[in-house]
């Protein structure tokens, strides 16, 4: 069996790409086109070839698998953060602090820019409640004393 030129991961004799990094194995070949019926995978987005599980580009073309979908985590720790910090701060802000560390971790670039956006609307809801709760603090000794 020949192994990866890249990752040096041991890959099938007749694999074009590497299943574990999508190295090109055989560079002079092109993806067919041939969509493949089997329960031993999911199918290419692109070349419509089965992909086996496990798998993290397609062994036919090389297209990468978008496994992970941030949608659900973005959502929330945008409405955790903001309901959060308006009704009781420090739960707002633990969630939002565990949200965008779980964003910032995601491969994606576009869950990075999420938790980078959650960090700042953090900053800027402490900022507030540290101004409001000053403003607070001062009228209260100004007409208690």
């Amino acid at each position: 069996m020949p192994f990866c030129s890249n990752c040096g991961n041991e890959v099938k004799d007749n694999t074009k790409f590497c299943p574990n990094c999508g190295n090109a194995m055989n560079k002079e070949s092109e993806p067919t086109s041939t969509p493949q019926n089997n329960n031993s995978g999911i199918n290419c987005p692109k070349c419509g070839s089965i992909i086996p599980f496990g798998n993290t580009v397609c062994l036919n073309c090389g297209t990468p698998l978008n496994q992970e979908s941030n949608t659900v985590a973005i959502i929330l720790g945008y409405i955790g953060t903001i309901l959060g910090s308006l009704f009781i701060p420090l739960l707002g802000i633990i969630i939002g602090i565990i949200s965008a560390i779980y964003l910032l971790t995601r491969p994606s670039k576009s869950a990075k820019i999420h938790g980078i956006i959650i960090i700042i609307i953090l900053a800027i809801i402490v900022i507030l409640w540290f101004s409001y709760m000053s403003y607070v603090n001062s009228m209260r000794s100004y007409y208690y004393y």
